[in-house]
């Protein structure tokens, strides 16, 4: 590297961050960041080094990653589209095929009109940056995502944090928050580390009360929770409803992108004034043909989400009989919670020598001493696979003397 003294100054840093990725991964057995699967196209399995293993901490929840019907919808717009548009939506990158998927997203989602960007962190980002700004409040809850945190600091927006699920703290900060301007709270409907869900009636209670907007991601939602896997509205029996819904098309959708849905007056504006929409290149012609076909097959097969959810709890019980700790967990996401840093990759390293892939998540994404591993049970996984799956994880963990031998 160049020793100028420009360099000179960034270097702690670039050390540190070796530093600490050397900390945890100090010989080849113990690497789990950017490890290059070969996921198998028809199971749940993927191939690491010639060795056959059981992928746990995947998030296609829906196990439509490989299914032949995504992979020809993807293969039929390409032929007709190409690999690529011509530029931003607003110019000339917009296709028939992107109108189709927003009308399919807005009808799944129950509202007029729906915006497809090209990442969920995009769609975060962008619509908080176009929703509020300076002289407005955005309240978001201790746990949101990285996207939301970010789209709010980036507004100029005055952002106040509530303890996580804490409806009666929001209520207190909403009454403490400025008179002016707009009220936005913000949360995750199912937290992807802890996979737990946002209690939604009393968000909408408290929100009503203070005359403030309600945001909802539903990026690990969409397919996980509700009878039809339609999101967090759905799971608590449309009681209550949300004002802005955003999900992402990378998860359940197993594509990419991300989409925001809502009246049309609120679509038209963020149209125009969503900078990450605004000025970068359209979905692409098979992201969005594979998130199209993948947003029908999930209406027409439900099964699946029925699946994950009694496949989900069934897993969580046997661990916790086996003495492991799975938080709050009520979804999909299964957080199998390790400890410190290092146990977690301690427990991540004996879990692949047992045949199972569960990756560590460490501080600071979690709290101290609540690291873990992030386990995500889709509609791939058989009863076989997750028997397998939690005898390992118990073997493992008594391994690594997180439960008794």
């Amino acid at each position: 590297m160049n020793a100028s003294g420009g360099w000179e100054r960034l270097a702690p840093k670039l050390d540190a961050t070796r530093r600490r990725v050397r900390s945890l991964e100090w010989e080849p057995a113990r690497r789990n960041s950017f490890v290059t699967y070969t996921v198998e196209r028809d199971s749940a399995y993927a191939d690491l080094d010639g060795r056959r293993l059981l992928m746990m901490s995947g998030y296609s929840y829906l196990g439509l990653a490989g299914d032949e019907r995504v992979v020809r919808a993807a293969q039929a717009a390409v032929e007709l589209y190409g690999t690529g548009n011509h530029g931003v939506r607003a110019l000339a990158g917009s296709i028939p095929l992107h109108e189709e998927l927003e009308a399919e997203v807005a009808r799944f989602a129950g509202r007029d009109r729906a915006l497809v960007f090209g990442s969920g962190y995009a769609a975060n980002v962008g619509t908080v940056g176009a929703l509020v700004g300076a002289g407005d409040t955005v309240l978001i809850d201790k746990y949101d995502h990285a996207s939301i945190v970010d789209g709010c600091r980036l507004s100029g927006a005055t952002v106040t944090r509530f303890r996580h699920n804490d409806v009666d703290h929001l209520d207190r900060r909403l009454a403490a928050a400025s008179p002016d301007g707009i009220r936005l709270v913000i949360v995750d409907s199912v937290y992807s580390m802890d996979g737990d869900i946002a209690p939604l009636p009393e968000l909408r209670r408290v929100c009503d009360a203070h005359d403030a907007l309600l945001m909802v991601d539903e990026a690990h939602a969409l397919g996980v929770i509700g009878a039809t896997g339609k999101g967090i509205e759905e799971h608590f029996g449309y009681t209550a409803k949300v004002d802005v819904k955003l999900g992402t098309l990378s998860k359940a959708i197993p594509s990419m992108g991300g989409w925001v849905a809502g009246p049309e007056e609120l679509i038209g504006h963020l149209k125009y004034a969503a900078r990450p929409f605004l000025f970068s290149a359209a979905l692409g012609p098979a992201q969005t043909g594979a998130a199209l076909e993948s947003l029908r097959i999930l209406q027409q097969e439900p099964e699946r989400v029925t699946h994950i959810q009694e496949e989900s709890a069934r897993f969580r019980r046997t661990l916790n009989d086996g003495g492991m700790r799975t938080g709050d967990s009520e979804t999909a996401v299964v957080p199998v919670i390790a400890g410190s840093d290092e146990a977690a990759y301690d427990y991540a390293t004996a879990c692949r020598a047992a045949g199972v892939i569960g990756l560590p998540v460490v501080t600071p994404a979690v709290p101290n001493d609540l690291a873990r591993l992030r386990i995500a049970i889709t509609a791939r996984h058989t009863k076989a696979d997750l028997d397998f799956a939690a005898e390992a994880f118990l073997k493992a963990a008594a391994e690594c003397g997180l439960i008794p031998a």
